[in-house]
């Protein structure tokens, strides 16, 4: 996949999965999307492989913007997210 990227993005919160394993990450995602007002952003940290196809589908499944998704040079991904 290539990187989904926006410049300039300032995000509110951050929620760290690295070391969680499909589903937390997007549990863990979701439970703190539900505390964001809308236009909110938050960045989220992920080691789970999975997370590049995970992310994408959650964001069109639950009508948010996925605004970034790159993989770091550790292996990590980085994703930003707006709530709508």
């Amino acid at each position: 996949m290539s990187s989904i990227t926006t410049s300039d993005i300032t995000c509110t919160s951050e929620v760290d999965a690295r070391g969680l394993r499909c589903p937390l990450p997007l549990i863990r995602l979701q439970e703190r999307m539900e505390t964001l007002a809308s236009g909110e952003s938050l960045r989220l940290l992920a080691d789970d492989p999975g997370i590049e196809d995970d992310l994408p589908a959650w964001c069109e499944a639950t009508g948010h913007r996925l605004l970034s998704l790159q993989q770091r040079p550790d292996a990590s991904w980085l994703g930003q997210v707006e709530k709508q």
